[in-house]
């Protein structure tokens, strides 16, 4: 019976953290759809600034996806109360391809991505830092997600009786 609950336990944790992973309620949501025009594969973020008497100054990183060259992706991020928002697109080995600072208050955007050597070398580094937070809690709900998947597994296969050779006792 233990077994059967951390089995519903299990699950039930999966299907809320995909129900969650996305804000669905969002007040002020942006629409981005981006097109990778370079020849490399680049993961996508948005970066959101604002400043406000009731919260002072903050940020809030959206990771979209790994982008593969001439690909397309669509995804929203929550624009609420924003003075501007950075689109990220940081290579393989955690350099920063390209970034463009957003400013306009439009609902939605449509990016074609290219590499841009001119950018503003302050804001590349506080990209670099802000989206290596975000890859590291990425990678932190990556492996709570397996792990959560591998013990379910492992549940589910303490529940399957495994027919053994008999006793010759």
């Amino acid at each position: 019976m233990l077994t059967i609950f951390g089995i519903v336990i299990g699950l039930s944790a999966l299907g809320l953290n995909s129900l969650f992973d996305d804000s669905f309620g969002a007040s002020t949501p942006v629409n981005v759809r981006t097109e990778n025009l370079t020849d490399k594969n680049l993961k996508i973020y948005s970066i959101a600034f604002w400043d406000n008497e009731w919260n002072g100054k903050e940020n809030y990183v959206t990771f979209d996806k790994n982008l593969k060259p001439n690909k397309t992706s669509d995804f929203w991020f929550e624009n609420d109360g924003t003075t501007e928002f950075w689109l990220v697109g940081k290579n393989a080995s955690g350099g920063i391809d390209y970034l463009n600072v957003v400013t306009n208050k439009e609902s939605e955007f449509d990016f074609k991505i290219t590499e841009n050597k001119n950018s503003d070398q302050d804001k590349i580094a506080i990209a670099k830092e802000l989206t290596f937070k975000t890859d590291k809690s990425e990678q932190m709900k990556s492996f709570a997600f397996w792990t959560n998947i591998m013990l379910i597994g492992l549940l589910i296969l303490s529940l399957i009786k495994i027919k053994t050779a008999p006793n010759n006792v």
